[in-house]
């Protein structure tokens, strides 16, 4: 592949829509995807949230009937909390951000449309099994996945159960190393979904040839 992987991907495969909308935070945790995409949902599979929910919260918030299943076993409320006590008073950044966000998470796990599962998501533990055994949802299941390079382990089985899911947005690491593997997911998504976003995520770095090491990217079931 070219060593510009980047547009190479963009060039090939991104067809922008003015309909899509951010939910979650303005920089890292938030996703564009369309709103009516997001009524329609009805289970978002949240694969790692860390200390950043808003993109939960918007989607809960938003559709009144969407379920969730939050999995990361790095979180807790109380860690959570915890994290906004230091940074309040050792005046980090964000302390503001990581209070709410530990309010969000517990008022999130609290309510019977969520569930946190507080356990690493592993090959060849399957996603659309989670969701079909904790809410028996099998179709329209909206699909995030920010695990630090994880990710990669579940593209043949998602590419495989296309027909259940209504969108996919991902946070893609480690791309330098992985961008044939990103090219061909979404060359195997193209019969049924469209690339309508594409962003690099300058918190990931970038590698010895200014590439990114990180994107975000948002796949829409086509009409």
């Amino acid at each position: 592949m070219l060593e510009d992987y980047f547009n190479k991907i963009k060039e090939d495969f991104l067809e922008e829509d003015t309909a899509l909308f951010r939910f979650g935070s303005i920089g890292d945790g938030g996703y564009f995807i369309k709103p009516s995409t997001l009524k329609k949902s009805e289970l978002l599979f949240s694969g790692g949230i860390s200390s950043n929910l808003e993109f939960e919260y918007d989607a809960f918030r938003f559709n009144e009937e969407l379920k969730i299943i939050m999995v990361d076993p790095t979180v807790s409320g109380g860690k959570l909390i915890f994290k906004g006590l230091v940074r309040l008073f050792f005046k980090k950044t964000d302390k503001i951000r990581y209070l709410f966000n530990a309010l969000m998470f517990n008022y999130l796990k609290r309510n019977k449309r969520c569930v946190h599962l507080k356990k690493w998501l592993r090959k060849p533990e399957c996603l659309f099994e989670i969701a079909s055994n904790e809410f028996q949802i099998k179709n329209n299941i909206l699909i995030k996945l920010d695990i630090e390079g994880s990710e990669y382990d579940f593209l043949d089985k998602i590419s495989s159960n296309l027909s259940q899911i209504s969108a996919m947005v991902f946070e893609f690491h480690d791309l330098h190393k992985n961008h044939e593997k990103v090219y061909q997911f979404i060359k195997n998504c193209t019969a049924q979904f469209h690339l309508v976003h594409l962003s690099i995520n300058p918190s990931g770095g970038f590698d010895g040839k200014n590439r990114p090491k990180c994107i975000e990217i948002s796949l829409e079931r086509k009409d």
